[in-house]
């Protein structure tokens, strides 16, 4: 139902009587494509315009909310906008359709835990975030909200610097799901973090860990101590390793499923193979857990006890440093390349930078290598009588 065009103010729309359920339209008499719709207990402008052949019609507001110049200053704003070629009604349209932060995380957190081996990592750096911006548009979200929630997070620099990497992935995805257009995370200079643990055990530090593990009553946590010296392998792979997953014949070792993501194969000595046939069999694993059928949770009391008898309680050794020892040693043997495929590095730059730290006594022994190679006679030149 259409009416006479009249200016619309306070006074002309305080005249006009209830619309009926559809509404009754009233245009403004001086800004083309303004108009008020009349319900019955409600007034409500409007703005209509054409984008090419389209013809739009955006809400401008309730009125009592707007008054009537505000609502026209509004209504300008969005003809204006039109007639640059912008659509509002589309805009707004996106701005309904836009996931908020926390809609976006579940859809997210829903693929990462099919593709990623380890998702609770996602779900803990996101779950932070989420306090933050659950309500949030996706769009709506600016680098500076990025710097200044990694700002307010307690942690270590490195702790800061993964929660950066997850968000940064996050919004990366909602890039590829066509949400948003720019990575908010992306720009963001991460900490400077510590450098990484480089300790090692001594030749000697080596052998009387060895000696002490030989004293240790426990046959399995022996064993488990046993094998991480010789074959470098993660406490946890030790640790749910299975019987099934040795070809003591061939003398392999399948890792169904290690920190690289997919199952790998590798060579495990003799001394291994031979320390794994006389080991009794309790159940599917080779380290027996006390609970049938369950892994070993882990080996604080046979390491503490092994460094107690060692006298290396006070040195500062970790589990780890034995992995990080093996990477060396093997590294000096055979070089970085055999190291890192020893330890199932994806990137020999990590077996660089972490378990092969190569000290100045190790680059003064390769120094005098390459010397003689390069000593030589010098010719002597014979000038020709003139």
């Amino acid at each position: 139902m259409r009416r006479s065009k009249v200016k619309l103010t306070k006074r002309t729309i305080d005249a006009l009587p209830p619309g009926p359920p559809k509404g009754a339209w009233t245009a403004d008499s001086e800004l083309p494509g303004f108009f008020l719709v009349s319900y019955p207990a409600s007034r409500v402008f409007f703005v209509r315009y054409r984008i090419g052949t389209l013809r739009r019609v955006v809400r401008v507001g309730l009125f009592g909310k707007l008054t009537a110049e505000q609502a026209r200053d509004k209504a300008k704003e969005l003809l204006a906008a039109a007639e640059l070629g912008q659509d509002p009604a589309e805009d707004r349209r996106k701005a309904r359709e836009m996931p908020t932060f926390g809609a976006w995380v579940k859809t997210y957190l829903e693929r990462v835990r099919l593709t990623k081996k380890a998702p609770k990592v996602d779900e803990r750096y996101l779950g932070m975030a989420l306090d933050s911006w659950r309500a949030r548009p996706l769009n709506a979200i600016e680098p500076e909200d990025v710097a200044e929630l990694r700002q307010t997070l307690k942690g270590t620099p490195t702790q800061a610097n993964r929660w950066l990497a997850s968000v940064r992935s996050c919004f990366s995805a909602a890039i590829r799901a066509r949400h948003i257009k720019v990575n908010p995370a992306f720009g963001l200079e991460p900490f400077a973090e510590a450098p990484p643990r480089a300790r090692v055990l001594s030749k000697d530090e080596l052998e009387a860990l060895l000696r002490a593990v030989d004293l240790e009553e426990d046959v399995h946590a022996r064993a488990a101590l046993k094998i991480l010296v010789e074959t470098g392998a993660r406490l946890s792979e030790v640790l749910t390793a299975k019987w099934a997953d040795f070809d003591l014949e061939a003398e392999t070792w399948r890792i169904p499923s290690p920190k690289a993501g997919k199952p790998q194969v590798i060579p495990i000595a003799k001394t291994t193979a031979a320390l794994l046939r006389k080991l009794p069999r309790v159940g599917p694993y080779v380290i027996f857990g006390r609970t049938s059928g369950k892994p070993r949770r882990d080996l604080k009391g046979p390491w503490s006890r092994a460094l107690e008898r060692a006298g290396l309680t006070e040195a500062g050794i970790h589990v780890h440093d034995v992995r990080r020892t093996f990477g060396l040693h093997v590294a000096k043997e055979a070089g970085l390349h055999v190291a890192s495929k020893l330890l199932r590095h994806g990137d020999v730059r990590i077996t660089e930078k972490v378990y092969a730290p190569l000290g100045i006594d190790d680059l003064r022994a390769a120094l005098e290598k390459r010397a003689p190679v390069l000593t030589f006679k010098a010719k002597k030149t014979q000038r020709k009588a003139g």
